[in-house]
């Protein structure tokens, strides 16, 4: 099941084809045949169901929910090569890729006042994970009157279900950002769109898990060291941010407390301050509760940074579940941490709220990272 990929256009096409051809069979038979009453209640079931598929194709082509049929079941596996074009290059922290990379950004050139974005696999050292990005860079970011120097790095995490293309696709980040940075609202950056789920099919919520799964590592080890080698990323924990919506909300804020060090900026989009254990997790922690504790950000707020670390939380005005977290989470943030709290905008628990706060999420990260730059300067 993990080769039929459920956002490609023949399936959709597809199943929106058998589904009008059902229709027009249910009306073309609708008054023949002796047991009327049986295959015409047939019939409208099957159109019915049909239609609620195809339906739910159309919307997960748009939002990137899953991308093979096997995802879809809970069955795990390698099936991310398929989600990247095949010559997208495959990038490790030894600089292997670094051809494949020139090649793919001197074949995609980018429009004068937009960013390209490099398909890539990234293959990490520490974890041996191979798993797929998406590379923002911004416009002119080769050319030679494009940004100098090295640029700051914004990582962002999906939900779950999602994918690499979910911020893209669904939330519209990229054209956000080109508007953002073109309007001078935003320094140029390089934003990594990761992949945080190295079983797929599986929510990692981005931890070191009892079971061996290493995404943490892979985010704050593996990603770091790959985009220092290949692109122009600013070095120092003032240059780096992390971003997340709903699963990806709670990745982000509990990855900046676990590693501040890493990352001096992190921002949750309708996510939530707890270890999850629910039925796309699994058991996580097998157990060990210094392990869950270890990744609960209601507790690694209080705790001694080396730095402040700044925080951007925001949740729909009818998301209740968000709403219900961020506002028993955010009192517990104390100097020298900052944060940052938008709880009034209207909007529940969808990609077109999330897309509506990237304003304020911009002026936020412009903030940080600008005074990022000039304390390193």
């Amino acid at each position: 099941m993990s080769g039929i990929v459920l956002t490609s256009g023949w399936v959709v096409g597809s199943l929106i084809a058998v589904t009008i051809g059902a229709a027009v069979a249910t009306a073309a038979f609708w008054d023949r045949g002796r047991f009327r009453i049986v295959h015409r209640a047939a019939g409208l079931i099957i159109v019915q169901l049909l239609l609620l598929v195809s339906i739910a194709a159309v919307v997960n082509r748009q939002a990137n929910f899953y991308v093979t049929l096997g995802e879809l079941f809970g069955q795990g596996g390698d099936t991310y090569a398929q989600t990247l074009p095949v010559d997208a290059p495959r990038l490790s922290a030894d600089g292997g890729g670094r051809e494949d990379l020139d090649r793919w950004l001197a074949g995609h050139p980018t429009a004068p006042g937009r960013g390209t974005v490099v398909p890539a696999t990234l293959a990490g050292a520490r974890t041996g994970y191979a798993l797929p990005a998406q590379i923002y860079l911004p416009a002119g970011y080769t050319a030679p009157a494009g940004p100098r120097g090295d640029l700051p790095v914004v990582m962002f995490l999906a939900g779950y279900p999602g994918t690499v293309y979910s911020w893209l696709d669904s939330v519209g980040v990229g054209a956000a950002l080109d508007d953002a940075i073109g309007a001078g609202r935003l320094p140029p950056l390089i934003a990594v769109l990761a992949e945080q789920d190295p079983v797929r099919g599986r929510d990692s919520e981005c931890v070191d898990s009892a079971l061996g799964v290493r995404a943490d590592t892979y985010l704050t080890t593996d990603i770091p060291e790959i985009v220092h080698r290949h692109f122009r990323a600013a070095a120092g924990r003032q240059n780096w941010a992390v971003v997340g919506y709903s699963t990806g909300g709670f990745c982000a804020v509990n990855l900046a407390l676990r590693h501040p060090d890493q990352f001096a900026a992190a921002a949750s989009l309708a996510g939530y301050f707890r270890p999850l254990i629910d039925r796309s997790t699994g058991d996580l922690y097998q157990g060990d509760l210094d392990l869950r504790r270890a990744n609960d950000p209601r507790l690694m707020i209080g705790r001694q940074q080396r730095a402040p670390l700044h925080l951007f939380l925001t949740a729909g005005a009818a998301d209740r579940a968000a709403q219900r977290d961020l506002k028993a989470f955010a009192p517990m943030v104390r100097a020298p941490d900052t944060a940052v709290v938008i709880a009034d905008r209207p909007g529940g628990h969808n990609f077109t709220t999330w897309r509506s706060i990237l304003p304020d999420l911009f002026t936020w990260l412009d903030r940080h990272l600008r005074a990022g730059r000039d304390t390193a300067a």
